[in-house]
């Protein structure tokens, strides 16, 4: 089963819930962890804490039920209130302001979030004053053992209401989950700003997908146990570097990790020219 985890405590995630129900029409039950709503393949879990600090939720909510894969439905907060979509993976690499642990990272989905990506761009006309941008890895929880994406909308309380807003998540979650493609190239992405401009191109554009993205604010902190840590656990293949971000202390310890473990090294522009969709 695919499980939708939504919280009492977050805005965007009711909204995005509701059109799930409303489309989905599940059975509902009330679980010790949870309140389940029940549409075969696709279940909803609804909790009470806030998403961010939710380690270890898999675990807890497996004595009741039955999943391989969580999908979060989530607000995204940012000051500029720019009006957008969002994906990512959750962890942390030296500190965890927001959720989870140090050198801590969630076992991603790269598949899924492949496959959620091209349903919401098809979706993106009927909303033109938002736009879609993948996130680096950042806030909580890290301590997620079953694959696992965050998928938001962003970045006020007027986006995270926006009903159609929440259509399109859920649409596009629902679409997701029905995609059975999976025969796409899985990286762990190097460098960029937040917002991962290279990475979100090339999850759009290009046979690629991505784990976990690692910021160029957190280089200072990255070292080779967390790369290959998120390598593996990404089931990851390729690594991709922001060539324009990163300098050569970097730059040579990817390459160590990547000859190491024996997966190829690419540059951002090389994945956009040369693995079209």
């Amino acid at each position: 089963m695919h499980l939708i985890v939504c919280s009492k405590k977050d805005t965007a995630s009711q909204n995005i819930k509701n059109h799930l129900i409303e489309l989905l029409s599940p059975d509902r039950r009330k679980l010790k962890y949870c309140t389940f709503y029940d549409a075969g393949d696709t279940g909803i879990a609804e909790i009470e804490e806030r998403l961010i600090y939710a380690d270890n939720l898999d675990s807890k909510l497996q004595k009741e039920l039955n999943f391989d894969e969580i999908l979060f439905a989530s607000r995204h907060s940012s000051k500029d209130g720019r009006k957008i979509f969002t994906t990512h993976v959750s962890g942390n690499v030296a500190t965890a302001d927001f959720g989870g642990k140090p050198y801590s990272l969630a076992k991603p989905s790269p598949v899924r979030m492949k496959n959620y990506c091209l349903a919401l761009k098809k979706k993106l006309p009927e909303k033109p004053e938002f736009s879609f941008t993948m996130e680096v890895t950042h806030h909580g929880p890290s301590e997620i053992s079953t694959p696992s994406a965050f998928y938001e909308i962003g970045s006020t309380e007027e986006e995270w209401k926006d009903e159609a807003a929440g259509r399109i998540v859920a649409e596009s979650l629902i679409e997701s989950i029905k995609d059975s493609r999976s025969d796409w190239n899985i990286a762990v992405g190097i460098g960029g700003t937040h917002y991962a401009p290279r990475q979100t191109e090339i999850i759009l554009s290009t046979t690629f997908t991505f784990g976990h993205n690692f910021a160029k604010y957190t280089f200072e902190g990255l070292n080779s146990k967390i790369i290959k840590k998120a390598i593996e656990i990404s089931n990851a293949e390729f690594i991709i570097i922001d060539e324009k971000s990163i300098k050569s202390k970097i730059k040579k310890l990817v390459s160590d990790v990547s000859n190491e473990l024996g997966i190829e090294m690419l540059k951002s522009r090389v994945v956009k020219a040369e693995y079209r969709l």
